[in-house]
């Protein structure tokens, strides 16, 4: 498999003047919305080769997703995003996780480090890279914690086990098992801990390509927003746990996202895509029925995508700064979050008609 992976990374090719990066952010089933976001910009971009990403990255939910995209080179994007979409429309619940013998939560929370066994979803991408060889096509970077140092660990595309890696972000605390990696003496659990969103791989795995940071172009595509579902009181501690880390999440990205501009103030930050609806939380991230979750996301995504565009790049980090230097505005919106996703609100409502009256989407049977 080394050997495998070593030939990907000769194959991937090398832009000495310019380098487009993507940053995913995590959210389980909201991993579809994103994989929607990218359809949306990539099918209505202008010149679709401006979204031929030469480094992605990804937290959880954004490392499945980067780990798809590792499997097609730059410049095969139609069969990539082809594959992603039929991916999460063909996903269930028992593609990613099952319950713990015998006693399903009892013996998760007894005698395992999670609730749910997520040994199926090892399997169902284990599978899916020896369909492709093990060949990796493009630079990725997909993130952990070390719940023994708390350190932010990050796994490239020529990572020993990339299975492992992907899992490793993904292994959300009390739902899923951490991830021993005992030859580095690390214990991982997922990325989105820290950091929902990791920015500094994106860069960091460009400057080796270009020696400029104007040179470098960056897209973030986040899952979350203030606003999520409504709430009942189920007494169900993980799926309160859950729901307190989504609300979390979208404050934590905003200001990653302003502080990270500032100290990387020469790259071109071009598009911020965020969820204009409400998205699920809690236990309902785990709920990948394509009818009634995951395809829904997708085509949210898509309309958030082919939005983003209209915007103009550069809208809403330009935004962030009107933001940081109006006391009017810090008045009426005493977060930043709350300004931005207004803002989304506002340019969604304005497309809303025109795509209404020129449908582009339809179902695609599973």
């Amino acid at each position: 498999m080394k050997a495998v992976i070593a030939l990907g990374l000769a194959s991937i090719g090398v832009d000495a003047k310019t380098c487009r990066a993507l940053a995913m952010s995590g959210g389980g089933s909201k991993g579809s919305y994103e994989a929607g976001a990218l359809w949306g910009m990539y099918f209505n971009a202008a010149n679709g080769s401006d979204y031929a990403y030469d480094v992605s990255t990804g937290v959880s939910a954004g490392a499945l997703n980067t780990g798809a995209l590792a499997l097609y080179a730059p410049g095969d994007e139609d069969n990539m995003l082809e594959f992603l979409s039929e991916t999460w429309q063909n996903i269930t619940n028992k593609d990613v996780f099952k319950q713990w013998k015998p006693l399903g939560p009892v013996t998760g929370i007894r005698k395992e480090s999670g609730v749910l066994n997520d040994q199926p979803l090892v399997d169902f991408l284990t599978k899916v890279y020896q369909e492709y060889d093990y060949d990796v096509k493009r630079k990725i970077a997909v993130s952990c914690v070390d719940v023994n140092s708390g350190d932010y660990k990050v796994f490239f595309e020529n990572t020993t086990d990339p299975i492992k890696a992907i899992v490793s972000s993904a292994s959300i605390p009390f739902v899923f098992p951490h991830q021993e990696w005992s030859e580095d003496n690390v214990v991982c659990m997922d990325g989105g801990t820290v950091w929902n969103t990791n920015l500094v791989s994106a860069i960091e795995r460009c400057r080796e390509d270009v020696d400029d940071d104007s040179n470098i172009t960056l897209d973030i595509v986040l899952c979350s927003r203030h606003e999520i579902d409504s709430w009942e009181d189920t007494g169900n501690t993980i799926n309160n746990f859950l729901r307190y880390r989504d609300i979390r999440s979208f404050n934590n990205d905003m200001s990653d996202i302003y502080e990270f501009k500032r100290a990387y103030p020469n790259v071109n930050y071009r598009n911020l895509v965020i969820p204009s609806e409400k998205m699920p939380s809690g236990m309902a991230i785990l709920n990948m029925d394509n009818a009634t979750s995951t395809w829904p996301m997708q085509m949210l995504g898509r309309k958030d995508g082919e939005n983003v565009l209209k915007t103009g790049e550069g809208f809403y980090f330009k935004k962030m700064d009107e933001w940081h230097q109006s006391p009017e505005l810090q008045a009426e919106y005493p977060q930043m979050s709350d300004y931005i996703e207004h803002l989304v609100d506002e340019e969604a409502a304005k497309y809303a008609t025109s795509q209404e009256e020129n449908p582009k989407l339809e179902f695609i049977e599973n």
